[in-house]
């Protein structure tokens, strides 16, 4: 991977910023005073030549000090009441997830998000124009001519109100990860757990297939209810862990990219307790384990990547890091 230089270019004096950023938020709220405008300060525009180009690219949690961690992947955020509505730069738009996917004719936000959409993406553009101003030395005057017509022939994300279509999950493996990913993990866990102590061992349960974050997840909190669903669910016979680790012969820990359970001694719900706690082993040992099994869940997300945008995939995950304190 080829990576660019951070440099500002310092194209846009900040108080022509500060004017553009009033003149939006005066624009928005007399669409509806609903939307609210948020200006990310620490936004810089690389220009019409660089920055689509970077803000394409996903930030690998896998690699230490990735450059894109730190990348700034949109300039503007769009809140219609207190949910997020569009995310923008100077050179795209994205829209928030939940309006780019269908919903209920009775979901009333989506209905008034429906009527405003085209006012808010024709100030959207506009912005989009003006800011080619910082760079027209770029283009000639026909080429100029051709960049400002570009968000125009953008289409709107925004998908309406209308009648919800449930589809079955697909039960066959998406092999989205691949196989040498999956042993590159399994050797990574291996190695740290050996070397906190020779007594850990790790199982791969090769049957486990990663349907991804969303299925998965879904799966995690829905899982074959023998009482519950009927004997020929696919689900009965999908395996719920791909990993346990084991001390001796006790089990500490099962887990999957989504899911993470511990081992007790005896019945959980009649005064079982945890296999750690049972064998006396250390907080720390403990503690040291869980922090490389979440490692090892955050990294699973960069396979799945492509299911996000690059902003989005970035928010999820420093979501996560923050969660299990992998800063």
């Amino acid at each position: 991977m080829t990576f660019f230089l951070f440099v500002d270019p310092n194209r846009r004096p900040q108080a022509k910023i500060r004017k553009m950023t009033e003149e939006l938020t005066q624009k928005f709220q007399a669409i509806d005073p609903d939307l609210t405008l948020i200006h990310n300060d620490n936004f810089i525009d690389y220009g019409p030549e660089v920055f689509p180009k970077l803000s394409k690219i996903y930030w690998d949690p896998r690699v230490p000090d990735h450059p894109m961690e730190h990348f700034v992947y949109s300039e503007y955020l769009l809140r219609y009441r207190v949910y997020p509505l569009y995310w923008f730069t100077p050179y795209d738009e994205q829209i928030y997830e939940y309006y780019r996917k269908p919903s209920g004719a009775s979901d009333s936000s989506r209905q008034a998000v429906k009527v405003i959409d085209q006012a808010i993406l024709k100030v959207i553009h506009e912005y989009q124009v003006h800011n080619l101003f910082y760079w027209n030395d770029l283009f000639s005057e026909k080429q100029l001519e051709q960049e400002r017509l570009k968000p125009y022939n953008r289409p709107s994300q925004f998908i309406g109100p209308g009648e919800l279509v449930s589809s079955p999950i697909s039960f066959t493996d998406p092999k989205h990860r691949p196989l040498a990913a999956v042993e590159k993990n399994t050797e990574y866990l291996e190695t740290q757990l050996n070397k906190l102590d020779l007594r850990l061992s790790l199982i791969h349960d090769d049957s486990y297939i990663d349907f991804g974050p969303k299925i998965g997840r879904f799966l995690a909190e829905y899982s074959y209810d023998p009482e519950e669903d009927e004997p020929d669910d696919p689900i009965r016979d999908l395996s719920d862990s791909e990993y346990q680790i084991y001390y001796g012969d006790s089990i500490l820990y099962s887990f999957t990219p989504y899911t993470f359970g511990t081992g007790y001694q005896g019945n959980i719900l009649s005064g079982g307790i945890p296999s750690f706690v049972h064998l006396g082993l250390s907080d720390e040992l403990d503690a040291t384990v869980i922090k490389h099994v979440h490692k090892y869940q955050l990294n699973n997300l960069y396979y799945w990547r492509d299911y996000y945008t690059t902003g989005e995939f970035q928010k999820e995950i420093k979501k996560y890091k923050k969660i299990w304190c992998l800063e």
